[in-house]
């Protein structure tokens, strides 16, 4: 007993195919710009005068705390997305440039108006790395007790002058 969703099933109408990967890619965007919208409002919410360490760690927290609230998006961003093609990958890539984006802001104001360079990349990258190896596990709901962990490997990074 299949859905009748399958490959077969959509080559025979192509029209429908495209207007599938158009909603998965639109859900794609929606998912990592939510997230992104988190993590800077939990960034402004912090205490006036707060460090990077801070910001980071109120950020990289509303961020997976969004991740595993929303577990079927989370799935499609950081696993399904990469195997729908160029399109969905584009998508993914401008998705964590908004987190790249929004570091290399902090730590532009942490670091006297220069971010380092390559640190909010490779940070973002990493935490990738992680998120999606979870979700691969089906370990979704845990991705926000990964925060305080993932804080405290970073820091170093992130305080270094």
């Amino acid at each position: 007993m299949g859905s009748g969703f399958g490959r077969k099933r959509l080559s025979e109408n192509p029209e429908s195919a495209v207007n599938l990967d158009v909603r998965l890619l639109d859900k794609v965007d929606l998912a990592f710009s939510t997230a992104a919208d988190q993590a800077e409002e939990a960034i402004r919410s912090a205490p006036p005068g707060a460090d990077i360490g801070v910001h980071f760690e109120a950020g990289l927290g509303a961020v997976l705390a969004s991740a595993a609230a929303h577990p079927d998006a989370t799935r499609l961003c950081l696993v399904e997305a990469p195997g729908l093609g160029a399109k969905a990958v584009e998508r993914k890539e401008a998705g964590l440039q908004r987190f790249v984006d929004l570091l290399d802001r902090e730590l532009a104001a942490e670091h006297g108006g220069s971010p380092p360079p390559l640190v909010a990349e490779m940070v973002v990258g990493g935490i990738y790395e992680v998120a999606q190896r979870a979700t691969r596990a089906g370990e979704i709901a845990g991705l926000p007790a990964l925060t305080g962990q993932l804080t405290e490997l970073w820091l170093p990074a992130l305080q270094r002058r």
